[in-house]
């Protein structure tokens, strides 16, 4: 094992000690230090020592923690700018909390779909898309076209069909617009916010009777392909049973949407998502590497210089340790302790009272 210079150093002042000799002036039986010597040359010597001990290692502590002093003023500026962007996400958090909060507690009496019904109308969506995509695609490949390419076109037309029954949502929301119609002056203060909700919805009712027109003419557009292809592979009483089977994919498609459709729902749902990404921005920039880096240099810097202020305390209190251990062996000088000290009360006897 390698040897400790530091160690070794202290172990030559120990020899020094173990060597070092007082003049004997009158040979002292168990006998306090003397009185008229309050600190010998030897003790204050090693004292000084020892506070030299205490500079030297708070400096080598220093000269250690500089390098990581340094990284972690390197990382300031980064700091310092992400530290106000992330002041900012975190306003950006308390705004969007605040307004998810005000909205459901507003308007959570008029909403009408629970959270599960989320996953119910996307299975029952694709259900319904690859029921259609299956029914077109069997008649393609039967016709003898390519299957990626028959696949390709069943899907976009199971897409269509599926997409037809949207509309039903914008019908759900006009039924429901209408049913929470109120006048502006009787809404709460906290309601004033959300008067949208409450309007009646009647400037958009003849863009969805386009709406609905459109869809209706995509869903007979589709069953009478089907029919066709069907009606060339299998005959008549096939083709009319999977044009009737589209036509249905698509009503069942209208109804599900209708049956999900909820507008104040959708804008919970919105506002909790923008919180959700809000916290998300905030606890992505919170967990940035600069701030890992630079907590990690200044504890780093932080622990060197108190590992070396111990050590500093080490080293003055052995040399102290050192000039007990030289008095000791000269006790014909020194004595053998420090005398009990003498307290003065300031008592008189009872004679000297006049």
């Amino acid at each position: 094992m390698a040897s400790d210079p530091k160690y070794d150093g202290w172990l030559q002042a120990r020899d020094e000690a173990n060597n070092e000799g007082m003049q004997q002036i009158d040979q002292a039986t168990a006998v306090a230090q003397p009185g008229d010597v309050h600190e010998y040359w030897i003790e204050q010597r090693n004292r000084a020592h020892g506070s030299e001990q205490q500079e030297l290692t708070a400096a080598q502590g220093e000269a250690k923690a500089r390098q990581h002093q340094a990284i972690a003023g390197s990382l300031e500026k980064q700091v310092v700018a992400k530290t106000a962007l992330l002041e900012r996400r975190l306003a950006s958090v308390d705004s969007a909390k605040a307004r998810y909060e005000h909205a459901v507690d507003t308007l959570k009496v008029l909403t009408r779909r629970d959270r599960s019904a989320w996953y119910r109308y996307v299975v029952g969506l694709v259900v319904l898309a690859l029921g259609d995509t299956a029914g077109i695609l069997g008649a393609a490949i039967s016709l003898g076209e390519y299957p990626i390419v028959a696949f390709g076109q069943a899907l976009a037309v199971g897409f269509a069909g599926v997409a037809s029954g949207q509309a039903g949502a914008d019908l759900k929301d006009l039924r429901m617009s209408r049913q929470r119609r109120r006048d502006t002056d009787s809404l709460s203060e906290d309601e004033t916010r959300y008067r949208h909700l409450f309007g009646g919805m009647e400037a958009g009712v003849s863009i969805m009777k386009m709406v609905g027109f459109i869809s209706v003419t995509v869903v007979v557009i589709i069953a009478m392909g089907i029919v066709s292809l069907r009606l060339s592979v299998e005959g008549l009483a096939s083709g009319i049973a999977f044009g009737g089977m589209a036509a249905a994919t698509a009503l069942g498609s209208f109804v599900s949407t209708y049956s999900y459709a909820d507008d104040v729902a959708d804008l919970l749902a919105s506002l909790e998502r923008s919180l959700r990404k809000a916290i998300a921005d905030y606890d992505k920039l919170a967990s940035s590497p600069v701030f890992v880096r630079q907590a990690d240099a200044i504890e780093m810097a932080k622990s060197l210089r108190v590992e070396h202020t111990h050590r500093g305390e080490a080293a003055k209190w052995y040399l102290i340790a050192l000039s007990k251990h030289v008095l000791s062996r000269n006790p014909g000088v020194a004595g053998h302790g420090v005398g009990p000290k003498s307290f003065s009360t300031g008592r008189r006897l009872r004679g000297d009272r006049k």
